[in-house]
């Protein structure tokens, strides 16, 4: 359970990123010894123990500057406003200082500002790397505090004190702000190429200023995860970093950003392409669209700035989703949503559509249905025969083993021969007879002897099991009942023994056998 919220603030380039890392055992935020890396709030757990059953929850903010002071490019304090959100929704904070550079004015202008919110706080002095650091600290008894407490984040000392100190300190407070996490939410990326819009729509969505918003392109660094609620489901939203061409990336900042960008395409169940209107789909957008793709992630393209593309008319929509499709050819799929972010046009409507694709995507067919799509488009589109072997391809049988993507496998004769254009038209078949029309699904061949050799033994282990139990089954190679190629052709069921819905333990059951398991 996590009860609680802190979050660390300070001057920027004290630390408080690799502080964040170490209390949250993450990489999660960006470190860089350049000041003012940092710009969202970033959130992350806090565990009291290896077993992860009571934690807080820890937010990594951007540096504390002020007019004289400032490493932002932003006209407004931008960063300050995500940093006084962070503090008001905590119910405790660490004020964290730099013990080599000392005691700055801009330190005192922060613990006083604490005390006017009567907010509880700890002062923590980092980069207490040695005795040298550790004599300084006296200097920081000048802000009025009763007690310090010292950290090296960079070499991993006092880390441990610190966040026992501060379970210590919630436990204390009369009552913490509770927040509900689970392993089992749905999520959903937000990628697209700097400057598309990605953090607007993510700020409508949740209706308040989550994510840092400007003009300028980049502005976002980390990728943000922001759990939330839609239809009695728990959700979570990532916001991300531009992705711009490798060739176009000098710098490391940017680089680590776009690491983390693809690496929320990976851990996301549901994937929001942005796309800027005016510039259309570019190189890049194709990209990061078959990215997603191939790691079998359901994708919706999400046209944002509708309201400023130019000579609209009532057709304009729909020819430029075809001209999609077109540029995608192997996700010509996937849905298409035409939003305003600066608008809020449409933008209500990308929650309901990730719902639609997650339960697509998690969903089983029936062994059944699944049989009776493949001899349909077996009947309308026959396989070529295949040269080589002077025969076609047979298909047997097939059954849905997998979800997230739903995946298929086949079994046939000739299973590594098949030709790469009926692959994709009994994908696409498939896709559209078994209702996944909006995701990515797959296909796997496998010969006759590989479920007969699995299909042999996991009937033996059954017919020992169920002699144990003084039950009667029948053999799969019974010769009263035929073959077992025959089973094949007559189309009896297959059986997931242990209803772990994979194919390690299958059984054909003839018709009129009753099979006890």
């Amino acid at each position: 359970m996590i009860h609680g919220i802190v979050a660390i603030i300070g001057r920027p380039n004290v630390g408080k990123s690799t502080l964040f890392n170490r209390l949250t055992r993450s990489d999660s935020a960006i470190v860089d010894d350049r000041p003012g890396v940092t710009r969202d709030r970033i959130y992350g757990t806090v565990w009291q123990d290896d077993e992860k059953l009571v934690g807080f929850m820890l937010v990594d903010t951007g540096g504390f500057e002020t007019d004289d002071f400032k490493f932002q490019p932003f006209a407004e304090n931008l960063v300050w406003r995500q940093t006084e959100a962070a503090i008001i929704e905590a119910d405790s904070v660490v004020l964290l200082l730099d013990g080599k550079s000392g005691m700055t004015p801009h330190d005192r202008q922060l613990k006083r500002y604490l005390e006017e919110l009567n907010k509880p706080h700890i002062v923590c002095i980092n980069k207490i790397d040695g005795p040298e650091q550790a004599q300084a600290m006296w200097e920081f008894f000048e802000l009025g505090v009763d007690e310090l407490l010292k950290v090296s984040a960079a070499h991993n000392r006092g880390v441990i004190d610190l966040r026992d100190r501060l379970f210590d300190d919630l436990k204390a407070l009369p009552s913490l702000s509770t927040v509900k996490t689970s392993p089992d939410a749905i999520r959903i990326a937000i990628v697209g190429r700097p400057n598309a819009g990605k953090s607007s729509i993510l700020n409508r969505i949740l209706g308040e200023e989550r994510a840092l918003v400007s003009e300028l392109p980049g502005t976002t660094r980390d990728a943000l995860d922001t759990p939330t609620m839609y239809n009695g489901r728990e959700y979570v939203l990532i916001d991300t970093a531009g992705i711009r061409r490798k060739s176009k990336i000098s710098e490391r900042i940017e680089s680590l950003s776009v690491m983390r960008s693809i690496r929320s395409i990976d851990r996301a169940d549901v994937v929001l392409l942005v796309l800027d209107a005016v510039q259309g789909l570019t190189e890049q957008d194709a990209r990061l669209a078959d990215l997603a793709g191939e790691r079998g992630k359901p994708v919706a393209i999400v046209v944002n700035k509708w309201d400023i593309f130019p000579d609209k008319d009532t057709n304009t929509a729909k020819e430029y989703e075809e001209a999609i499709h077109r540029e995608l050819k192997t996700l010509s799929y996937v849905p298409t949503v035409f939003v305003s972010a600066l608008e809020n046009q449409r933008v209500h409507k990308l929650m309901a559509l990730a719902e639609r694709l997650t339960d697509a995507t998690r969903r089983r067919v029936e062994t059944n249905a699944v049989n009776t799509a493949l001899r349909t488009m077996a009947q309308e589109h026959t396989p070529a025969l295949i040269r080589a072997k002077s025969k076609r391809v047979k298909f047997y049988f097939a059954t849905q083993v997998a979800i997230a993507p739903p995946t298929i496998v086949v079994f046939c004769n000739v299973y590594d021969e098949i030709q790469e254009a009926y692959i994709r038209y009994m994908t696409n078949r498939f896709r559209a007879m078994l209702g996944f029309d909006e995701i990515p699904i797959r296909l796997i061949f496998r010969p006759k002897t590989d479920v007969r050799r699995r299909d042999s033994e996991a009937a033996a282990r059954q017919e020992k099991s169920d002699k144990q139990a003084g039950l009667r089954v029948h053999s799969m190679r019974d010769p009263v009942r035929g073959e077992y190629d025959d089973a094949f052709e007559e189309g009896f069921a297959s059986v997931d023994l242990d209803d772990d819905h994979d194919d390690d333990d299958a059984v054909i059951v003839f018709p009129g056998d009753s099979l006890t398991y």
